[in-house]
């Protein structure tokens, strides 16, 4: 029961027992009154009437006797008006029944009133004549006391009414600042940090809104004391300090890890550029208007990569003159398109005077066929230095023999096959359980992960078909596809038995058709909502922490869950965890794969997994691929496990 019914319920309680012993006592004090004057009635008209009648009894006028007597009781005030000779002898006597109108019963019962008798004699000269008797009607004072408890039972019932409304409104704004306490700490829950400004009068409230205050401040800083030390940590390790882009360890791990995981790389190229004669700019120039030109064209390559929205991509700094972007499921046309646009914006680190010639860089292209690491390394060396012998600022692709599969269509038969594909929904949903850490081995959920059938019948990997699709704008109709087979197998009955994860493209959150079509599908479905866990890349949620923090906030209001994928990738602040309320977070392979041998992973997969727990955010390891690291991870406090030495994709059980 909340303070304030409890407080309303007190002030009933007091109402009550003050209401009924306040009436208690008017009406008794007005009951004893009434008795008082009843008797005090009878025995005045007594004594009235034995003075008036007893010149009468010397002089025997019995009949002026009785004719007083009756002009009296007729009034209507008298029970019972009587005459005893001094023999005990009755000389007149009248007798009327008590007749109480509009009182209840029970109210008479309850309040009797006395009436007792009035007595006085009666001489005839110096001798005693008689004695009369006088008893009041009570019916009139019964009247009386009942109107007079009425009307004292509305005015005090009125007044109780006001007074506790006043009470309760009263109440109402004294602790209105603990209802503000309630939101804040609600707040707090919801990795909302917000300080309440006003200040309630209310000493003892204003004690407990300063307190509550201070807590939430302390809260937030050391939230963003982890937050910072994450980030300087991220940065001392993987970071280059003068260009601000990744360094060549990151640079290693992420071109090893994608390279050894084909779903998360089937289709990708590595473009190397390297700065023309920068060991003779250093010794003319110096270190210092090396490392400018650096910083220059880092921040150049920032900006060329920035263009490339929805792609998965980094940038590093790999050595003194060298520099490497790595582009995920792209087409060759898009590769083509970055690089041609890169060479192109060169000429820019002229004019900002950060080098005298415009022959600045040579970029060497290689697009990933499934070579080894050291192959797909030398392609794109061959390609530079055969870019070197061609001119100022030129490229080159190296291009191999390719798989079949993606080397079969061109883009136009391509787009024909997409969609009919999406038209006929010739889609296959493959499922791959997430566990939860321990030994128990609970599932956790599921993820989902596409395959289409092409024309032919051969089933087409996502790494294959998603650059394309992307190429032609189609990847939100392969959301809406993926998501309503989905739908269509929960609504019949979830065979799998937990919840089910569907990524999607980061476009896609920002597409509103795309995101009011999902929302009024879940809210006809709440069931099915509620078995849903929406996973969103880091690289492209953060690209708009607007349009993720309404995502996210829609998303809730059915019951679905937001998960970030492959976190920690890229170089984003912490701080956007806090401010966008997601459900959970899956740290990226890259620093799971080699988590026994490395320290600095295992610090930083263990400094995630507090913060986040800080957070009430669930944190899921991806590419757990044997025993040991999913011990290792389990005693860092991870909650859920996700890889092929965890379980390997199956296809969707059948209805």
């Amino acid at each position: 029961m909340t303070l304030l019914r409890q407080l309303v319920l007190v002030i009933v309680v007091l109402f009550v027992l003050l209401f009924a012993g306040t009436f208690a006592i008017s009406v008794h004090n007005t009951q004893n009154y009434l008795s008082e004057q009843l008797k005090t009635i009878s025995q005045d008209t007594a004594t009235s009437l034995g003075l008036t009648l007893s010149p009468h009894f010397a002089t025997n006028e019995m009949v002026i006797v009785e004719s007083m007597i009756s002009a009296v009781f007729d009034s209507g005030y008298y029970r019972e008006v009587k005459i005893d000779a001094i023999d005990g002898k009755t000389l007149v006597e009248r007798i009327a029944p008590v007749r109480i109108e509009a009182v209840p019963a029970w109210f008479i019962n309850l309040f009797p009133l006395e009436t007792p008798r009035g007595e006085a004699l009666i001489m005839a000269g110096w001798q005693q004549a008689g004695t009369i008797f006088v008893s009041a009607s009570p019916g009139h004072a019964y009247v009386t006391l009942w109107s007079n408890s009425i009307e004292s039972f509305w005015w005090f019932l009125g007044s109780s009414i006001v007074t506790f409304l006043l009470g309760v409104l009263s109440l109402h704004f004294v602790l209105r600042p603990l209802r503000a306490v309630e939101e804040q700490a609600k707040a707090i829950c919801d990795r909302q940090f917000p300080v309440q400004t006003r200040r309630p009068w209310t000493l003892e409230l204003r004690s407990v809104v300063d307190a509550m205050n201070r807590m939430t401040t302390k809260v937030k800083e050391m939230f963003d004391e982890q937050a910072v030390a994450m980030e300087r940590m991220r940065a001392e390790n993987y970071r280059d300090h003068v260009t601000g882009l990744a360094n060549r360890r990151y640079f290693d791990m992420q071109l090893r890890y994608l390279i050894g995981h084909d779903d998360r790389f089937a289709t990708g190229a590595l473009v190397l550029l390297e700065l023309k004669d920068l060991k003779q700019l250093n010794e003319r120039e110096g270190f210092a208007r090396v490392d400018a030109l650096l910083e220059g064209l880092g921040r150049l390559i920032e900006e060329q990569c920035a263009a490339l929205t929805g792609v998965e991509h980094f940038a590093a700094h790999i050595a003194g003159a060298d520099f490497a972007v790595v582009l995920g499921d792209v087409t060759e046309k898009d590769v083509e398109d970055f690089t041609g646009q890169l060479m192109q914006a060169l000429p820019r680190l002229h004019d900002k005077g950060l080098i005298d010639t415009l022959d600045i860089a040579h970029a060497g292209v290689a697009l990933y066929q499934g070579q080894s690491i050291g192959e797909f390394l030398a392609e794109a060396d061959t390609a530079l230095r055969g870019a070197q012998t061609k001119g100022a600022n030129a490229w080159q692709i190296h291009r191999g023999s390719g798989d079949a599969v993606k080397q079969s269509h061109s883009a136009s038969e391509w787009s024909n096959i997409l969609r009919r594909i999406l038209d006929e929904k010739r889609a296959m949903l493959f499922t791959q359980a997430v566990r939860q850490a321990g030994p128990d081995e609970v599932i956790n959920h599921y993820e989902v992960l596409l395959r289409i059938v092409d024309d032919s019948g051969a089933v087409v990997p996502a790494g294959v078909f998603i650059p394309m699709a992307k190429r032609l704008g189609l990847v939100q109709d392969f959301d809406r596809l993926v998501v309503g087979e989905v739908i269509a197998h929960l609504r019949q009955g979830n065979r799998l038995g937990g919840p089910v994860a569907i990524n999607l493209f980061p476009n896609s959150i920002r597409d509103q058709a795309f995101v009011d079509w999902l929302l009024d599908e879940l809210r006809q479905q709440p069931a099915v909502a509620a078995q849903l866990i929406f996973e969103i890349a880091e690289y492209g949620a953060v690209e708009d922490l607007a349009a993720l923090r309404e995502w996210v906030n829609r998303i809730r209001t059915t019951g679905a869950r937001t998960s970030i994928d492959h976190f920690g990738k890229g170089f984003a602040s912490f701080g956007y965890l806090c401010e966008t309320r997601i459900d959970c977070l899956k740290i990226d392979g890259s620093f799971i794969t080699d988590i026994m041998d490395s320290k600095d992973h295992r610090f930083f997969v263990e400094s995630v997994i507090k913060i986040a727990h800080g957070l009430d955010i669930v944190v899921v390891a991806e590419a757990v691929e044997d025993e040991p690291t999913a011990e290792l991870l389990t005693t860092l406090g991870i909650d859920a496990l996700q890889g092929y030495g965890i379980s390997t994709p199956v296809p969707w059980p059948k209805d």
